[in-house]
């Protein structure tokens, strides 16, 4: 049995026909039927590569108009009509690529869709029965981040599936419907989309996840881990805790290619668990990879970019609130609350710049993934940032996505806030 609350079909808005005399006038003479049809035709089709070139046009646009408005040779000068200007620029600059990156979006109801017969197959296949409810699939994203989420959606459906969804017997047992239900929902959320599956299963079982990480290595006897810390195992390679492999799951590879995937898309991924209840997965990605807004930072004698949504606020931080622990770990204290410090300068292995913490500015950077200080030397200021792949060795480099290339032709490195809350949450470099 499959279910769908999914919104009647809706006509995609677009601007009305033109209506330019000359125009017009040009249309007549090919006939009355082609008017018609073309005055009745409210989209085009248009090439992927070409709405690429104009996103790239854009970004590059964007770059332009920040060399010109902060051109080092203006520093300590006033012009009224440059001023002006600029602004003039910066806003049609801004409209345009709001333009250009709402062309990309596209709804998620394709890929949505995609799952019903999935499930039906896997309903078939585990024998149990299983309903999938769908909601939120006419949220947008941009249309590179779509193709990328069918894969990972679909090993998180089969995980629901094979081990989330008990058997009709096992559900009437523990007082549940006969049918198990896994929902697939989204949402727009601070800059990002949400996208949830979550199942009304058994849910994750602390205790095996724990002796199979304890089998395979991956923890010592005795360790203590938090239950957000347990959990993160399941994504490690070759991690499974079926008890028998199938052609469903049971090899260990699908959750840790679903991290990779998601790390790729500058996204993460929450667990919520719920023991016989359930257990929902939290998708989070960006909803566009293409240009930001960040916030420049100097370490050393290099710069960073912190996308802004990721910051909470920013401060300068006195001894007294500094914590050394037993293993070495940096510890800030604010409003009762202790924030794992990470130091740029040891991460990326920068000789020059601030070390004492109260010298530099803590940047308290935040997600649903955990919290972090991150010490910088200095915080220069907002701007629109066009995220440029990296390539070579920089593409290794840890807690770095992309670069962006700044106002005076400089590059500036773009931090992956994911990997640095991991780092602050479990590593804490001191």
């Amino acid at each position: 049995k499959l279910v769908s609350n999914t919104a009647p079909a809706i006509e995609p808005q677009t601007t009305p026909p033109p209506t330019d005399k000359t125009w017009r006038e040009t249309v007549k003479q090919k006939g009355k039927g082609s008017e018609e049809a073309t005055e009745g035709r409210r989209d085009i089709r248009v090439d992927l590569d070409k709405l690429d070139q104009l996103i790239n046009l854009v970004g590059e646009l964007v770059i332009a108009e920040s060399m010109v408005i902060h051109n080092p040779d203006l520093e300590g000068h006033q012009f009224e009509n440059f001023e002006r200007a600029s602004r003039h620029l910066q806003k049609i600059s801004r409209d345009l690529q709001d333009i250009a990156l709402a062309i990309r979006m596209v709804p998620l109801a394709s890929t949505f869709k995609k799952m019903l017969r999935l499930v039906h197959d896997l309903s078939n296949k585990t024998h149990k029965k299983i309903d999938l409810v769908i909601r939120g699939e006419d949220t947008e994203i941009d249309k590179t981040l779509v193709e990328s989420l069918s894969d990972p959606l679909v090993h998180l459906i089969r995980n629901c599936a094979d081990h989330g969804i008990e058997s009709p017997k096992e559900r009437i047992q523990a007082g549940k419907p006969e049918t198990g239900t896994i929902r697939l929902e989204a949402g727009h959320e601070e800059g990002e989309v949400q996208i949830m599956v979550s199942d009304d299963g058994r849910g994750l079982n602390a205790e095996k996840i724990y002796s199979k990480a304890l089998e395979k290595g991956l923890i010592s006897e005795g360790q203590e881990l938090s239950d957000k810390d347990l959990f993160k195992l399941i994504f490690e390679p070759g991690f499974s805790t079926a008890d028998a492999v199938s052609d469903i799951s049971g090899r260990g590879v699908g959750l840790d290619v679903l991290k990779k995937n998601l790390e790729k898309l500058q996204g993460h991924i929450d667990i919520r668990n719920r023991p016989n209840q359930g257990c929902t997965f939290i998708l989070r990605i960006p909803l566009t990879l293409a240009i930001i807004e960040g916030m420049l930072v100097k370490v050393g004698s290099r710069h960073y970019t912190i996308p802004l949504l990721s910051i909470r606020e920013s401060l300068k931080a006195k001894k007294e609130q500094i914590t050394n622990t037993m293993d070495g770990r940096e510890l800030f204290s604010l409003r009762k609350e202790l924030i794992p410090i990470v130091r740029l300068h040891k991460l990326h292995e920068i000789e020059e710049g601030i070390t004492e913490i109260e010298e530099g500015i803590l940047v308290i950077l935040e997600s649903s993934v955990g919290t972090c200080g991150l010490l910088v030397d200095k915080v220069i200021g907002q701007q629109q940032t066009v995220i440029k792949p990296l390539s070579g060795f920089l593409g290794n480099m840890r807690g770095v996505c992309g670069c962006t290339i700044m106002g005076n032709g400089d590059i500036s490195l773009i931090l992956d806030i994911s990997t640095l809350l991991d780092l602050g949450a479990e590593e804490a470099i001191a």
